[in-house]
């Protein structure tokens, strides 16, 4: 069998597992992540005429709307499949199709992007077991599972891609391969940031020792630079490059990577590349010149956490809760162990393969490369727990490696038990592996809590919302997108940062006492106030007010205790909902939430 027909039936096989374990999700789109949920909303805008260069969303925080900051990049394969499957389905059956397709045609790019990246890396023997690792690799596949159209697959994708074109044979190509992923990366979320620094860091250093790989770095700065701007301005306009926003590409880090564009190749054809001294030069001047760019254009981009600009309530209250989003010394063992064993056992493969290969000067620099890229990453990782998706996949290939090298070694064997059981144990060294066995050994009793979240998101659970009349509902954060997509309703906040004003409206509200909450739901809606009340006590988010404000709205209702001014309406399942009833002349809440 030819090695990509392989490849291309395990895609195809892990796509019609991951289709059958989600089939009770698909027909109702019981998406498992908010993002998700305001993704599909974002596509149904733009398809209702949402203007392209429109990406708020205006039944968040009515009538200001929510702000956002993502990218149309995102919408638009699953805007197409929906647009071309609506004839033969409709249009209900068609989002379907393409909310459960889209992430699976991604994976499918990715599959490919790793397939030859590593057999440039280790052959074909090591792309081969690096593919069957990614299609069974839990902390991967859970970006790329039918439903999740959110852009984290898309982050993932790119890296790989940007892979594929670090390792290309032909310099000059893997170059603008590489620029040309990351300057999508970057359109589509800022947290590519640090992977360019990773990947312009390492060609330079490459083409410092290796004089043809100068054209790499050349060709990597031209494209990336030459197409972030472009792009910017075609998913954006006009007015994106001359405005700063330090969560999304911006003037702050455009031009940047425009001056590192024009100067890299500026200052390669002007020095040459013939000596070590003179590439150190090329790559010195371009970074230098890119970072003089960056200090003028950084502004506040460049003083800290941005996103402390939230406030202090919705910073500390919301955002700091978001574990995904926090370093892995604040996160608990299982999770700490997922995140860092599948990078150690790669790298440490990568490392040996490196030692095996001393003796061909090209198979040890492309190892070498592999090593440093995977060491960034996990770095990265370390210090954002969402960010490990992208070094599990850079560490693939030296997992196959020393998979491969140990089978062998066991096969050699000329005892039966050793043959089985060696080659047996081999699978604990595979990333769902290292994974499943430390999670077993350190996780406690969580999946009940995860359950009890996943009903309160769930789109039976909005039943009663559904046959009320359109309002305006203050509901926890985490279920904003759900009621967005599930009803006609606008809410105050979803969990997307550019709206720090109905976050932090939502945060004290819920953490106020009722009477205080009161006049804090009397002044939203431009002062109209809230239609209707929203809760679940047994959300993570719900529990987490209650127990930092045990005499607040969220405890209060926890307990039973419902204020006169909120009346329960029937209905079965985990949510509460409550007709707001503020009599005339209510005082409402000093505005702006902000503070």
């Amino acid at each position: 069998m030819l090695p990509g027909t392989a490849v291309l039936l395990m895609w195809l096989a892990c796509c019609a597992v991951m289709l059958w374990l989600f089939r009770a999700n698909l027909p109702v789109l019981g998406f498992q992540d908010p993002d998700d949920a305001m993704r599909l909303q974002q596509v149904r805008d733009w398809l209702a005429g949402q203007a392209w260069f429109d990406v708020s969303q205006h039944r968040v925080n009515p009538p200001m709307g929510g702000p956002m900051h993502w990218s149309r990049i995102v919408d638009m394969p699953v805007a197409a499949l929906t647009l071309l499957a609506t004839p033969l389905v409709g249009r209900a059956g068609a989002e379907i199709i393409a909310c459960s397709l889209v992430p699976l045609l991604l994976l499918g790019g990715l599959t490919a992007a790793l397939h030859g990246a590593a057999r440039r890396i280790g052959g074909q023997g090591v792309a081969l077991l690096s593919v069957m690792l990614l299609l069974t690799a839990p902390s991967i596949l859970v970006q790329f599972t039918p439903l999740r159209i959110d852009h984290h697959g898309w982050q993932i994708a790119m890296a790989t891609l940007a892979l594929l074109g670090i390792m290309d044979f032909d310099p000059r190509r893997g170059g603008a391969i590489a620029g040309g992923a990351l300057a999508v990366w970057l359109q589509i979320s800022s947290e590519g940031l640090p992977y360019v620094a990773l990947v312009a860091g390492t060609l330079s250093l490459w083409q410092w020792l290796r004089p043809a790989e100068t054209q790499r770095l050349t060709a990597f700065a031209l494209t990336l630079g030459g197409l972030a701007l472009p792009l910017l301005l075609a998913t954006r306009g006009w007015s994106a490059a001359f405005q700063t926003h330090c969560d999304a590409l911006s003037a702050a880090y455009v031009w940047p990577l425009a001056a590192f564009a024009i100067v890299a190749p500026v200052a390669h054809a002007a020095l040459g590349a013939g000596t070590a001294r003179r590439r150190f030069l090329v790559a010195a001047i371009a970074g230098c010149s890119t970072l003089a760019v960056l200090a003028f254009t950084g502004g506040p981009c460049l003083s800290g956490d941005p996103f402390q600009s939230l406030g202090p309530v919705a910073y500390h209250d919301w955002y700091l809760q978001i574990m995904e989003g926090r370093p892995i010394w604040e996160q608990d063992w299982a999770r700490a162990g997922s995140v860092i064993l599948p990078p150690v056992v790669g790298l440490a493969g990568t490392l040996l393969a490196a030692w095996a290969a001393r003796r061909d000067d090209a198979a040890l620099s492309r190892w070498l490369v592999l090593a440093l890229l995977l060491l960034g990453a996990t770095a990265v990782a370390i210090m954002v727990l969402r960010a490990l998706s992208v070094a599990h996949v850079l560490a693939l290939p030296g997992s196959a490696w020393i998979i491969l090298r140990l089978f062998h070694r066991a096969q050699a064997s000329s005892r039966a038990i050793v043959r089985v059981l060696g080659s047996t144990a081999l699978v604990l060294l595979t990333p769902a592996g290292l994974c499943a066995l430390w999670i077993a050994a350190t996780s406690s009793s969580e999946a009940s809590e995860g359950t009890a979240t996943g009903a309160c998101k769930a789109g039976a659970a909005l039943t009663p919302l559904v046959g009320l009349p359109r309002g305006t509902v203050f509901a926890p954060i985490d279920i904003g997108p759900t009621i967005l997509i599930r009803t006609g309703d606008s809410v105050i906040a979803t969990g997307h940062h550019r709206n720090a004003a109905g976050i932090t409206a939502v945060v004290r509200g819920f953490m106020a006492s009722p009477d205080q909450a009161r006049g804090i739901v009397a002044g939203l809606n431009g002062g109209k106030g809230a239609d209707y009340v929203v809760t679940c006590t047994e959300l993570n988010e719900m529990k987490g007010y209650a127990r930092v404000a045990p005499h607040g709205l969220a405890a209060a209702l926890k307990q039973g205790k419902v204020p006169a001014w909120l009346r329960p309406l029937p209905g079965e399942g985990p949510l509460h909902t409550y007709r707001v009833t503020l009599q005339a002349g209510v005082k409402a809440s000093a505005t702006p939430f902000m503070q």
